[in-house]
């Protein structure tokens, strides 16, 4: 099995998530709730930014799938494990759904 991401952006990643960590810790904030709450925020501001065609809606984007991998190592799992399988799974399902409409229309 090949990595999505590499030991340097795990190590970058990791850093992140502990001062992360450290800042809602001083902020008397539990962590994985200020994470999902960051996450929502996220989602409402890529949506308005894409709607205006604001290619910023881009760096937001990636300020999300940090929130998510930061809520994968809250969890203690494996970024890359997760990755993996979740892969797995959208291209089974996604060719599962494109042959359902390929039988239908053929």
């Amino acid at each position: 099995m090949s990595e999505i991401i590499d030991q340097h952006g795990l190590e970058r990643i990791k850093g992140i998530h502990k001062l992360s960590e450290k800042y809602n810790k001083l902020t008397k904030r539990k962590h994985s709730e200020r994470l999902l709450e960051l996450m929502t925020e996220h989602v409402e501001e890529i949506k308005e930014l894409q709607g205006w065609n604001d290619k910023h809606f881009l760096v937001e984007t990636g300020d999300l799938v940090m929130l998510c991998f930061e809520l994968l190592l809250e969890a203690g799992a494996s970024i890359n494990d997760i990755m993996e399988k979740c892969s797995e799974r959208y291209e089974k399902k996604l060719s599962g759904l494109i042959e359902e409409i390929e039988e239908t229309d053929g």
